[in-house]
């Protein structure tokens, strides 16, 4: 599934994450799209499980793609930053 520019809708942190949309990027260097959406579902089964985020984010790291597409690294990061926010809330 690609995801695309992050969704504010309501909800807790997990629909937050579900619901994470990013733009797509291709000229530019983005982040590996298969690499980012395993981190998302990893921290929705973390949060889904009452195990703490903050580690998973803090120590992620993704593959950048040039030529073919990948995700927007600003939103990617903008997200990763609203997701350890509300996890320490």
């Amino acid at each position: 599934m690609n995801r695309y520019y992050p969704n504010r809708g309501s909800g807790g942190l997990q629909a937050l994450i579900r619901e994470a949309r990013f733009r797509p990027v291709r000229i530019a260097h983005g982040y590996d799209m298969g690499q980012v959406d395993e981190l998302l579902d990893r921290l929705v089964e973390e949060l889904d499980a009452g195990r703490p985020v903050r580690p998973l984010v803090k120590d992620a790291t993704f593959g950048t793609t040039r030529w073919r597409e990948g995700y927007h690294q600003t939103d990617v990061d903008t997200l990763l930053t609203e997701v350890t926010r509300r996890a320490e809330a």
